[in-house]
C-alpha cells in the first residue's frame, strides 16, 4: 500500500512539474563577454538539480575512497577480535570437555591476541595443571596476575574503551587467588594454600567454595580450632553434609584433647559447645584425653552427660577408666552404671565397665557374674582379659589361664 502511494505521489509531482514548465515563460541569460547565453528557466532548474546530484555522489565517492584504509584497518581489527573471542570460547569449552592440550593452545592464542588476557591466562594455567606441567602452569599464573595489575589500567595511549575493558579484569584477582589455592591444596601444600585463602578473605571474597577448600587444608594441616569454626559456618549455611561436619568435629576434638596439660584441657572443655558435649562420638575422645591428663571427675561428667542424651556402647566401655578416689563419687559411679544396666541389660561395653568397677571394689562375685554376661553378649579380648585378671586375683589360676588363652585366640 505504501509503494502504491509513492507511485501516485511521483506521478502527481511529474504532472505538476510539466504543467509548471509549460506555462512558465521565464528565461535565464548568462553574459560571458563577449558571448551571451540564453536558456529557459525550466531547463536551468533541471540542469541545476542534475549538477547537484552529480556533485553530491562525487563527493560521497571521494570521501569513501579516502576513508577506505581506515575501514580496512577496522575490518581487520574486528576480524582479529572475533577470532580471539572464538579462541577464548574454544579454550573454555575444551577445558569443560577435558581436552586440556587444546584448551591450553586456544587460551594461549586468545592471550596473544590481547582478548581478555587475564582470563585466557587463567584458563591456560588450569589446563597446564591438569596436564601436570607445573612450570607452564606457574608461568601462566604469573601472566594472569600481570594482566590484572592496577598500572595496566592507566597505560599511556589507552583509549577509553580499552581502559573500561581493563577495569573489568580487576575482579579476576579473586579468581587467580582461588585458582592458586586450589593448585596448592591439590599438591598438599596446605600452609601455603591457607595463606592464599587468607589473602582472598581479606580482599572480601569469602564464599562457600573458598571455605570448603580452607576446611580441607585446615584438617590436613592440623589447624583444628580454625577447622571447627569454618565447619560451623558451612553447616549453618547448609553447605556441608552433616556426616562430613560430624566427622570433622570428631577428628578435631580427638586431636585437641590428645595432648596438653590439665589447665589447657580444662579451658578447651569449658569452650566445648553443649551440643558437642552430648555427642557420644566426641565424648569418647574428650573423656579419653581428660583421663590421660588425670581429670577424672571432668571425664566422668562428660561421659555421663553424653550417655544420658545418646547411648553408645563404646563410650560406656570407657566408664571404668575414670579412677575416682572419693567414696561418694565411687558409689555414685556404681549406681549410675547399675541404672544404665537396667535399661541396657545386654550391652557388652556397659557390662565390661560395670565388671571392672565391681572388681575395683573387690565385689568379686558380682564382678565375675557381670563379666561372664559380657562374654556371653559379645566375647572380646578386653572381656577375657578382665575375667582372667579377676580369676588370678581370687586364686583361680586354672580358670585364669583358660581366660588368657581365650583372650589370645580372640581377634
Amino acid at each position: 500500500m505504501r509503494g502504491l502511494f509513492w507511485v501516485l505521489a511521483l506521478f502527481a509531482l511529474a504532472t505538476g512539474l510539466s504543467l509548471a514548465a509549460r506555462y512558465n515563460d521565464g528565461y535565464v541569460i548568462f553574459f560571458v563577454n563577449p558571448a551571451r547565453i540564453e536558456m529557459a528557466l525550466s531547463l536551468f532548474i533541471l540542469l541545476t538539480v542534475v549538477l547537484f546530484v552529480l556533485l553530491y555522489f562525487f563527493i560521497r565517492a571521494a570521501a569513501y575512497t579516502l576513508g577506505l584504509p581506515e575501514r580496512v584497518r577496522a575490518f581487520r581489527a574486528a576480524r582479529t577480535k572475533e577470532k580471539a573471542r572464538h579462541s577464548l570460547f574454544d579454550a573454555l569449552l575444551s577445558s569443560l570437555e577435558g581436552r586440556y592440550a587444546r584448551a591450553e593452545k586456544s587460551a594461549a592464542a586468545a592471550h596473544a591476541s590481547g582478548e581478555e588476557p587475564g582470563l585466557a591466562a587463567l584458563l591456560a594455567a588450569r589446563a597446564a595443571h591438569q596436564l601436570e606441567h607445573p612450570d607452564e602452569r606457574d608461568a601462566w599464573v604469573e601472566r594472569a596476575m600481570a594482566a590484572t595489575q592496577p598500572g595496566a589500567v592507566s597505560a599511556p595511549g589507552a583509549t577509553a574503551q580499552n581502559r573500561t575493558s581493563q577495569l573489568r579484569k580487576l575482579p579476576l584477582q579473586h579468581a587467580i587467588l582461588m585458582t592458586r589455592a586450589e593448585f596448592l591444596s591439590q599438591q598438599r601444600r596446605d600452609a601455603e594454600a591457607l595463606d592464599v585463602l587468607a589473602e582472598l578473605n581479606r580482599s572480601g571474597a569469602r564464599h562457600i567454595a573458598s571455605q570448603r577448600l580452607a576446611l580441607k587444608s585446615m584438617t590436613r594441616a592440623g589447624r583444628w580450632e580454625d577447622a571447627l569454626k569454618v565447619a560451623h559456618r558451612l553447616e549453618e549455611h547448609k553447605a556441608l553434609h552433616p556426616a562430613v561436619a560430624a566427622k570433622t568435629r570428631e577428628a578435631a576434638y580427638a586431636a585437641l584433647f590428645a595432648s596438653g596439660d590439665a589447665d589447657d584441657l580444662r579451658e578447651r572443655l569449658r569452650r566445648l559447645p553443649r551440643a558437642d558435649r552430648r555427642n557420644a562420638a566426641i565424648a569418647r575422645h574428650v573423656s579419653a584425653g581428660l583421663v590421660r591428663a588425670g581429670l577424672m571427675r571432668e571425664a566422668q561428667e562428660v561421659m555421663e552427660t553424653a550417655l544420658d542424651h545418646e547411648w553408645d556402647s563404646a563410650l560406656a566401655a570407657q566408664l571404668a577408666d575414670c579412677v575416682l578416689e572419693d567414696e561418694r563419687d565411687i558409689t555414685h559411679q556404681l549406681e549410675r552404671a547399675e541404672r544404665w544396666q537396667a535399661a541396657h541389660p545386654r550391652d557388652a561395653g556397659l557390662l565390661l565397665s560395670l565388671g571392672r568397677l565391681c572388681a575395683r571394689q573387690k565385689l568379686w562375685g558380682k564382678a565375675q557374674r557381670v563379666l561372664e554376661d559380657a562374654a556371653r553378649a559379645a566375647p572380646s579380648r578386653p572381656v577375657w582379659l578382665e575375667l582372667a585378671m579377676l580369676m588370678e586375683a581370687t586364686g583361680q589360676i586354672d580358670a585364669a589361664n583358660r581366660h588368657y588363652k581365650a583372650a589370645a585366640q580372640t581377634a
